[in-house]
């Protein structure tokens, strides 16, 4: 693994050849965050610098914080801390009123030109983002957005689906490709991809923690949109797995979400009925979205155990997990994995599920001991 310091135009500035920790925090639902410490000889680099590369990896480390301090005995210490390149997305705001209906993969594939591509305003435009192969994956929605930022809006709609998105970075032809993603499916359930089961009778999960929290949770959403009082529009979206779940619903007010757009020629159009249903059914699972139930597993996984990382099972695979001692069993998708480099050791954690405390925009700012 080498370390290199690029600077705003993606030019190489140095290598950082000694370091005493880096934390490599990968997110499914999420753009990653990393943390970089090294002896203070590279401060001057990383102050300069404004990307973090590894030649390992595809991710870019964007970076955001930098410190240099000298305590009272003279010992000095510099890091850098950031977000992967995935928060470039949201240095674009959707400034105007977009209405588009397709799957999250279109959707995103349309917002990233329109805002980073080919953007009608030139100082919009990041030149190293590109659009990658298409790969098919999701289900049509219909979603209109003003004001959010681009990264931020795309994790919002691909979540309702499992679905993901990254910027994959190219070193030798100094390029950023857009991709939508998912992950895949390796339960013990199916047959087409090799089989990743984390369990404690296996050897290859070195301790758990589990989390179940449903004091927030809401399943069942009544999403009302234009009109007054009873011609108001309401769509009902119930994402129980059966009718004898218990109900917890919620009333989302899209009074915002209206049956007219204006297209980007500016010509006034009419949602169909069915359309515009869609519209606010998809408001609605992304408000859901919000109050899911809470259920996680952490684990730190042996790396040199039957389960190869990157190969047997990545970000965003969908897992069987079984902690047999607590007679813990869960199938989830693998949302989180934090790499943690100290000298020749290696830490890998890995968590299962979605940790609705997480926030989307949460810079991690944790001191290395």
């Amino acid at each position: 693994m080498n370390l290199m310091i690029l600077d705003e135009n993606f030019e190489l500035l140095g290598a950082v050849g000694v370091f005493n920790t880096l934390i490599w925090t990968r997110r499914y639902y999420a753009a990653g965050v990393f943390e970089l410490h090294a002896p203070a000889e590279f401060f001057p680099l990383m102050n300069e610098g404004r990307y973090l590369y590894r030649s390992d990896r595809e991710e870019l480390g964007l970076i955001r914080e930098v410190n240099f301090n000298r305590d009272e005995k003279g010992a000095r210490t510099a890091y850098c801390k950031g977000y992967f390149c995935e928060e470039l997305l949201n240095n674009r705001v959707i400034d105007l009123q977009t209405a588009l209906s397709g799957t999250p993969e279109s959707i995103g594939r349309a917002l990233v030109n329109k805002y980073l591509i080919n953007p009608t305003d030139a100082g919009r435009k990041i030149p190293q983002i590109r659009l990658g192969a298409v790969s098919g994956v999701g289900s049509s929605v219909t979603v209109k957005m003003t004001g959010d930022n681009v990264g931020d809006k795309l994790f919002e709609i691909e979540q309702t689906q499992e679905l993901s998105h990254r910027l994959r970075y190219d070193y030798l032809t100094n390029a950023l490709t857009f991709e939508v993603w998912k992950g895949k499916d390796r339960t013990d359930a199916q047959s087409v991809n090799s089989w990743a089961i984390f369990s404690d009778s296996f050897y290859n999960v070195k301790n758990a923690q589990y989390d179940r929290d449903e004091s927030s949770c809401k399943n069942y959403a009544y999403v009302a949109g234009e009109g007054e009082g009873t011609a108001r529009a309401i769509v009902i979206v119930d994402i129980r797995t059966s009718s004898q779940e218990e109900r917890r619903e919620l009333y989302v007010d899209a009074r915002d979400l209206q049956s007219t757009y204006y297209d980007d020629a500016g010509t006034e159009r009419q949602y169909t009925a069915a359309q515009y249903r869609e519209l606010l059914r998809q408001r609605g699972l992304e408000k859901l979205a919000e109050y899911e139930k809470v259920e996680t597993v952490n684990s730190d996984v042996d790396p040199a155990a039957n389960l190869i990382y990157g190969t047997d099972f990545d970000l965003g695979d969908l897992c069987t997990y079984r902690y047999t001692d607590v007679n813990i069993e869960c199938t989830k998708r693998i949302t989180e994995i934090q790499e943690v480099y100290e000298g020749s050791k290696q830490t890998l954690s890995v968590t299962f599920g979605t940790d609705g405390l997480t926030s989307i925009t949460k810079l991690i700012k944790r001191e290395a001991s």
